[in-house]
């Protein structure tokens, strides 16, 4: 199982880093371990960089530079993604062990452009940063949730078309609303946060938020509401056994109901908490895909007696597969949940949050969207897909 990280990365600085390591150390003849006393920190810290690509503080990041004798050393901080010149003028070193008159290492540069470097840069740091700061000119990139296919236009057989449908008209809003291009791409759901953390998109969804998301994934508000029920396997499968229906949804905190939930999803949230189901009694799905055959197919690894979704989606299924399952808790007073539906941004934007969340406002309040959303909810019913009706007013820009 992949290591889960904590820090931030970038996939350019653990190639950029990997290639100048190994370059001073054939120069130097030296080892990581001395290469991190030189930096100040651990060498499991620089490990982490070209293990991971992890993107250290600004001050290591300038201690790299300079012992690696870089050409250009602003390749380093384009590579971890730090939006600043280089702030020592060119030709900056370290000097040798013997020109150090007490054993330390010793940096030439200008003191004067060292003042007005760490100014700009403290000024910078105290200045919020604006979506347009941010995006330096490039488009905002979200990525598409394609577990939502009824967010866009279906053709006969059932299939999305992503560039039509509810989803890409209100990015078509967004792009307006925030006066930026907007990029779009699909992003599977088990490859959403590593996307947001590295910066490969900027918005992922729409999803169903979860409370305590991993890596502190930000949440914007909800353009809906979405129930969730459950998917019930209507077929025997050799080694699952056969159990009665469960009256209630608590009833499945009995470990013998084998139960699938998508992976970092709102439902592998309920299980845990209130099923109090351990990921180990759990199965784990990356893909729907998954979840279904495990709901399905006889005789597959780990067969599953349910699958907990979005109501929406339980729907979608049962019509695509007639007989194949039962659903269960899809009635207002039996749902499972009703959660809202928002984008998750990229964790390392918090001042973006409230700009998002303005545009959502704006949009919503406007009424040509919350016409669509309102005509939704009246096709689907109560408890499947609820507009959302507390929008905060958005003021003046």
């Amino acid at each position: 199982m992949a290591k889960q990280v904590d820090f931030e990365t970038s996939a350019e600085l653990k190639r950029l880093f990997s290639r100048e390591l190994d370059t001073w150390r054939s120069r130097h003849r030296l080892t990581l371990d001395d290469l991190s006393a030189r930096c100040g920190v651990s060498p499991s810290y620089l490990s982490h960089v070209g293990r991971y690509g992890r993107i250290p503080s600004k001050p290591v990041l300038l201690l790299l530079a300079l012992n690696f004798g870089m050409q250009d050393p602003r390749e380093l901080f384009q590579a971890a993604n730090v939006d600043e010149p280089w702030p020592f003028e060119n030709g900056a070193q370290i000097a040798k062990p013997e020109q150090s008159a007490n054993g330390f290492l010793s940096v030439k540069l200008d003191m004067a452009g060292l003042a007005e470097a760490i100014q700009s840069v403290v000024r910078a740091e105290l200045r919020p940063r604006t979506l347009k700061d941010l995006l330096s000119g490039r488009p905002l990139r979200i990525g598409f949730n394609p577990t939502q296919p009824w967010l866009f236009e279906l053709n006969d057989r059932g299939q999305p078309n992503y560039k039509r449908g509810l989803l890409p008209d209100l990015c078509a809003y967004l792009e307006n609303s925030l006066r930026c291009p907007i990029e779009t791409s699909i992003v599977d759901f088990d490859a959403y946060i590593d996307a947001l953390r590295s910066g490969e998109i900027d918005l992922f969804g729409p999803m169903l938020s979860t409370p305590h998301a991993p890596s502190n994934i930000l949440f914007s508000l909800p353009i809906n509401r979405i129930g969730m029920s459950a998917l019930m396997r209507t077929r025997e499968s050799p080694g699952l056994a056969a159990l009665p229906h469960p009256k209630r949804f608590e009833d499945l905190k009995d470990t013998s109901y084998q139960i699938a939930v998508m992976r970092n999803s709102r439902a592998h949230l309920i299980a845990n908490t209130r099923l109090n189901r351990s990921n180990e009694t759990l199965v784990i799905c990356s893909a729907v895909e998954e979840a279904l055959d495990r709901l399905t197919v006889r005789g597959v690894a780990r067969p599953v007696h349910f699958f907990i979704c979005s109501s929406m989606n339980a729907k979608r299924h049962m019509a695509m597969h007639p007989g194949a399952f039962e659903i269960l808790f899809d009635t207002p007073s039996t749902m499972i949940d009703i959660g809202d539906n928002a984008f998750a941004i990229r964790p390392d934007w918090p001042e973006v949050v409230p700009t998002i969340n303005h545009a959502i406002s704006f949009i919503m309040n406007s009424g040509g969207f919350a016409r669509t959303i309102r005509a939704m909810a009246e096709e689907y019913g109560p408890g499947i897909f609820e507009p959302v009706w507390n929008y905060p007013r958005a003021g003046n820009e």
